[in-house]
């Protein structure tokens, strides 16, 4: 509960993945946007990639498996196209890694920080949380990634409090529907060439709110 606070100092609230530049370029312009904008593009990349790969660096963080997290990082890196993405993604993990240090620390989460100080986020989210079922931890990773969203289009959209907290509970109840199933999937991988060209336009923004 404490990691999922929004006021965990994860330096997520720097960063709004991509959504910046899809407001500036008109693709998001208001909430209903944002609402098909999560239900067409985060939640298939949740399910089809994100969730299947963070089972198994969930897995190999319950065995304490040092080798295994490194090579699920390496890996991530292919993955993560835009340079950008990839940044967004190992700050922030660099960030809760060092708070994981102070707030809870292990043999596995001093080595891992040894060995990969900037390690992405899902990484170390997976270390985080491998004392809970996967289950719980997938729907805690998941919870992050929707909110994070979420909280950025508060800063570029003309949408209230109230209205973002109900986009929220729609996405979320969407995804339930179909987490259980991509736990025991395959990570297939996802194609995503609206976010990624959206990452790769913001990295030569002339100006910006955000980090990514």
């Amino acid at each position: 509960m404490q990691a999922n606070d929004s006021q965990y100092p994860s330096g997520a609230y720097a960063h709004s993945y991509g959504l910046e530049e899809l407001v500036e370029c008109g693709v998001v312009k208001d909430a209903a946007g944002l609402e098909r904008f999560l239900e067409t593009q985060v939640l298939p990349a949740l399910l089809t990639f994100d969730l299947p790969f963070f089972v198994s660096a969930h897995e190999a963080a319950m065995k304490e498996d040092a080798a295994r997290l490194l090579e699920l990082d390496a890996e991530l890196d292919a993955w993560r196209l835009p340079a950008e993405t990839r940044d967004a993604s190992r700050r922030i993990g660099s960030r809760r890694l060092e708070l994981l240090r102070q707030l809870s620390p292990s043999a596995l989460v001093e080595s891992h920080h040894a060995a990969c100080p900037f390690s992405h986020h899902l990484v170390v989210t997976a270390i985080e949380l491998s004392s809970l079922p996967v289950a719980l931890a997938a729907r805690a990773f998941a919870f992050q990634t929707v909110t994070g969203f979420a909280t950025a289009s508060m800063k570029l959209l003309r949408i209230g409090q109230t209205a973002c907290q109900g986009i929220v509970r729609r996405t979320l109840d969407h995804l339930g529907a179909g987490l259980d199933r991509s736990l025991s999937r395959p990570a297939d991988g996802w194609f995503n060439p609206l976010l990624e060209i959206a990452s790769l336009r913001h990295a030569r923004a002339d100006a910006r709110l955000f980090i990514s």
